[in-house]
């Protein structure tokens, strides 16, 4: 081989050498470039995106406990003041004396005030206030005939409470068909003394002795119903009505 020649093989194998060299630096700096990116990647997805870059290195240790967070109290409830509450509306009062007549009733066999107050009112204790209404035809409570006719008006108390009105209205029905009793028992005794007819007397003694048990009667809507009203009835009925309360007691009430 000539003297040429290796020198030209020489500077070969010397750039291949360097070229060797330039290379690898090469390969180290992309390395290094893909290691970092790589690092900086790891960091990214470990702290979060969100995270501001100040804190991506922030101690732990030295981060601020969590503040407690008190709990909220909670509204006080306020309760309804009963003294507050709407008063419930009274019942609007009723007016006994401005009743009218509903409906009539013709009168058939067995037919009395008693029946009839029970038929239409359901409390035949309140017949002396039918017949109070009707008084004008009969005259004495007990004489009802067929074919007559009778008034028949919307009751006492509807709903089973009797308003003041009400039950005045009441105790003077019942004062009414007492001293309808007594009349007509007094003339019937008369009437018999005069003519000597016993069943006359008989009559009449029965008609003072029912105007006694309708005092008596009443005394089951109001127990003071003869205190009340002591000046309109006779001394000698009342002292025989006070009888009846000793011997019976107080009649039930409604």
């Amino acid at each position: 081989m000539s003297g040429s020649q290796s020198e030209l093989l020489r500077a070969e194998a010397i750039r291949n050498l360097e070229n060797y060299r330039v290379g690898r630096r090469h390969v180290i700096l992309m390395l290094v470039v893909i290691a970092l990116l790589d690092f900086i990647g790891i960091m990214y997805l470990i702290e979060g995106p969100g995270l501001p870059k100040e804190l991506w290195h922030r101690d732990p240790a030295a981060a601020p406990e969590p503040r407690p967070v008190e709990p909220a109290e909670p509204e006080p409830q306020l309760l309804p003041d009963p003294e507050a509450e709407p008063e419930p509306e009274p019942p609007a009062v009723r007016d006994p004396g401005a009743r009218e007549a509903e409906f009539t009733h013709y009168v058939r066999w067995g037919d009395t005030f008693y029946t009839l107050a029970r038929r239409y009112w359901d409390d035949e204790h309140l017949w002396p206030d039918l017949w109070s209404l009707n008084k004008e035809r009969f005259p004495d409570p007990d004489f009802i005939a067929e074919r007559d006719v009778v008034a028949i008006y919307p009751r006492l108390a509807p709903d089973g409470e009797f308003q003041d009105a009400e039950l005045d209205r009441l105790f003077e029905a019942y004062l009414e068909a007492y001293r309808a009793y007594q009349h007509v028992g007094d003339e019937l005794l008369l009437e018999g003394r005069r003519t000597s007819r016993a069943w006359q007397r008989k009559l009449g003694r029965m008609k003072r002795d029912k105007s006694r048990w309708l005092l008596y009667s009443a005394l089951r809507f109001d127990e003071s119903y003869l205190d009340r009203y002591k000046a309109k009835i006779d001394s000698q009925d009342l002292a025989i009505v006070h009888d009846y309360i000793a011997r019976f007691g107080i009649p039930c009430k409604r």
